[in-house]
Order: structure tokens, then sequence, then C-alpha cells
């Protein structure tokens, strides 16, 4: 095959010929391989036992090692001064953020009137686009602000409120009116000072001409509007 002639029998494993010659038994083969494959393993550790000598004479007689772990310090002493270099620039555009806004929104002091911008999701269509409110208390620079219908419930920052250039409302008048502990939110708040009440429609289904405090809306202290009762006579009306 491949003008060459196809190995037969025990010459196709790759024995020598002299020593096919000599074969009388199985065991005489068995010998024979024990043989290659302990000479083929000690070629092998020789090799490599060779070769790892070589690397590290090459390692240890190269002339650029040296110069190769002083390019690597190098580069990390230079990505350090980087990194601390722009730390410091970090800190000062902080800095500078926090003056710019300082200047801009400078501190109230407690009894400042103010007020609130209403998101769009705590509007209703008659709610005003502002609540009044008054500072309360001030504490790591959060607000805690209080309206007529009572304290609100959750803290503001000093950007999310603007003062009123006239004192519109008085602290003492406006905590004296109030129970105590009672909180609100933004969204009831604007609630209380809507037309229309709170998002959506309130609306009752009175079939009793609305006499008594079991309609929604009188018990709501509210008007019936067009969408109540089907436009039955209604006694909650102007």
């Amino acid at each position: 095959m491949f003008g060459c002639s196809a190995r037969l029998g025990v010459a196709s494993i790759g024995l020598p010929m002299d020593e096919i010659d000599c074969l009388q038994s199985e065991e005489d083969i068995e010998n024979i391989l024990q043989v290659c494959e302990a000479q083929n393993d000690h070629l092998g550790s020789d090799s490599l036992d060779s070769e790892q000598c070589h690397t590290t004479l090459v390692e240890e007689n190269e002339p650029g090692t040296e110069n190769n772990s002083e390019l690597i310090n190098q580069r990390q002493q230079k990505i350090q001064h980087e990194r601390a270099l722009s730390v410091k620039c970090l800190e000062k555009q902080a800095k500078k953020m926090v003056k710019t806004s300082n200047s801009k929104y400078p501190e109230l002091e407690v009894g400042t009137s103010v007020r609130i911008s209403i998101p769009d999701v705590d509007r209703a269509r008659g709610s005003p686009r502002n609540v009044l409110a008054v500072i309360t208390d001030v504490k790591d620079n959060l607000y805690k602000l209080c309206t007529e219908n009572g304290f609100l419930k959750h803290k503001y920052t000093r950007t999310e409120i603007n003062p009123c250039k006239e004192k519109l409302l008085d602290l003492e008048t406006v905590v004296s009116k109030l129970k105590e502990g009672g909180e609100i939110t933004l969204r009831e708040a604007a609630a209380f000072n809507s037309i229309s009440g709170s998002q959506g429609f309130t609306r009752c289904h009175c079939k009793t001409q609305c006499k008594t405090n079991r309609c929604a809306c009188r018990a709501s202290t509210r008007l019936c509007n067009s969408k109540c009762h089907n436009s039955l006579p209604c006694n909650n009306k102007d």
C-alpha cells in the first residue's frame, strides 16, 4: 500500500524485524514490549529535564529580564499616580458642585413658608400645582414640613422646596390646629386643596337624595357632581 508492502501479524505492531525472527512464544512479545515502554519513558523524562534546564539557563542569562521588571514597576507606579490624581480631581469637582449648590440654594430656617411642587401622578384634575407648607425641623440637610392639613410623612431636600417671599403660614398657628402625630402624604395634601378631590372621581350611588352621612360625598364633605347617582334628586348640591 502506497508503495510499501502491508505488514501482517506481529510486524504490524511495530517490533523490529531482528527481534521478530527470534520470537518463539507470546511471553517473548510481552518482554519486548515492556523493554520498549521503559526505554520510551526514560527518554521522555530526560528530554523534559533537558528542556527545563535549558529554559532556566536562558532566563538566567537573558539580559532583558531586569529591564522588563523595571518597566513593569514603572508602569505600576504610573497607574497608582494616575489613580491618586483622578481622586483629587473628583474631590475638587465635588467641592465645586457643593459650593455652587449652596450659593444657588441657601439654607432655610425653621418657620419659613415654602411651596412644594406636586408631581403629575399625585394630582387630580382640579388639584393645584403646588402645596403651601412651613418648615418645622431641619436635620442632616433634610426639611420636615407641615401643611394646614397635617405633617408630611417624608422629608425633603433643599432642591425640592421653594421658599416664599412672604410668611404665608405661621408655624405656631398651623401646629396648634393639628392633632398630635397626624401625618399625611403629598397626594393627600393635594386632595385636601383640590376642588374635585384626589385622583379619579369620587361619586356616590345614593337613592335617598343624599340626606345622611351614608352618602360618600357628604361623608367626605364634598358636593355631589354630575357623575353621582345617575342625576337623581340630591340635597348635597349648591
